[in-house]
């Protein structure tokens, strides 16, 4: 994503955009297609597909679909009439959405045949108008609890498979899950750790494995390590090469964060100590409420537990062999 956006910068920072009613392109690295800018700054993509089916164009708030159309380009040197392009265009100038747009969608040709169909391509555009649509819902998560989660793929030694793990919807019982194995994710402002579970959290089922990670987030300035969600992203990406785990972290991410997303582009937390904090623990050593002691049809028990006298279970030689999930985390 950073060097496709580093293309994109530079195109969009050259003094005129188009000539002559010429599109100034570059091609994208290993494919057939072109990657432009519009005058006002939005970026283009130039899709070759390998069909002519009339499709209706989109018009929509944020994002523009011309299929089939003759474009004059040039690129470098060469200039190039009568090209034949179907023309994705993100109508913003909002730099992080950008990111997104263009690593979105160059996992989707990523996906398809170097020559798409033109139904193809709208079924992929229909998948990222569904991705735009999320940013205008309710959050779902409060960011800090997003950045931690984050923080943990991240840190982790194998982020493919912890990412992979991560819930689908962010009300999963659990962050991360892989069969019988499970990770559930905490994160403090406070010197202690005190965090709020449910009953059910510290009750999993018989056969299974529950780590803890417990972690101090606090809001810091950019200028003093501070990270965002959105830096985090991107560090991931530069270690995931599976473009099927990177969408299912971007998806996770986009629909997190729903309308939160123009937010978070402006909070940043610190990452160091946030690093250096982090801390693994078995459940079964985490305070908890007995259940037994729970009266009958009382439901949604909540609960805060103070985990700052636990040590971490990395410090105690924990025996996780055999355990995919928690093999990638140390």
């Amino acid at each position: 994503m950073a060097n496709e956006f580093h293309i994109f910068s530079q195109l969009r920072d050259k003094p005129e955009q188009t000539t002559e009613n010429r599109y100034h392109v570059v091609s994208l690295p290993g494919r057939l297609h072109k990657l432009g800018v519009s005058d006002e700054g939005y970026p283009k993509f130039f899709v070759h597909t390998s069909d002519h089916t009339i499709m209706q164009n989109l018009n929509g708030e944020m994002l523009s679909v011309e299929y089939n159309m003759l474009c004059n380009v040039i690129e470098g040197d060469i200039v190039m009439d009568n090209e034949r392009f179907s023309i994705i265009t993100l109508r913003s100038t909002n730099e992080q959405l950008q990111k997104v747009f263009l690593d979105v969608f160059l996992m989707m040709l990523d996906s398809m045949p170097q020559k798409p169909t033109n139904l193809m391509l709208a079924s992929k555009i229909e998948s990222l108008l569904s991705i735009f649509s999320k940013m205008k819902r309710r959050p779902l998560h409060k960011l800090q609890g997003l950045w931690a989660e984050l923080l943990l793929i991240e840190q982790s030694i194998a982020p493919t498979t912890v990412a992979r793990a991560w819930h689908a919807q962010p009300d999963s019982k659990y962050d991360f899950t892989m069969g019988s194995d499970k990770i559930e994710v905490k994160s403090t402002q406070g010197e202690n750790r005190i965090h709020r579970f449910s009953l059910d959290q510290l009750n999993p089922s018989p056969n299974s494995r529950l780590l803890i990670c417990s972690t101090v987030v606090r809001e810091s300035a950019k200028a003093d390590n501070g990270l965002s969600v959105f830096d985090l992203y991107e560090s991931i990406s530069l270690k995931i090469t599976d473009s099927d785990v990177r969408m299912h972290v971007n998806d996770v991410l986009v629909e997190t964060l729903g309308s939160d997303f123009y937010e978070a582009q402006r909070k940043f937390f610190d990452y160091t100590e946030a690093c250096d904090r982090m801390a693994l623990y078995d459940y079964q050593d985490i305070p908890k409420i007995d259940r037994s002691i729970i009266p009958e049809h009382v439901t949604d028990v909540k609960f805060n537990a103070d985990l700052t006298h636990l040590t971490d279970i990395r410090e105690q030689g924990y025996a996780h062999e055999g355990s995919e999930l928690f093999n990638a985390l140390f």
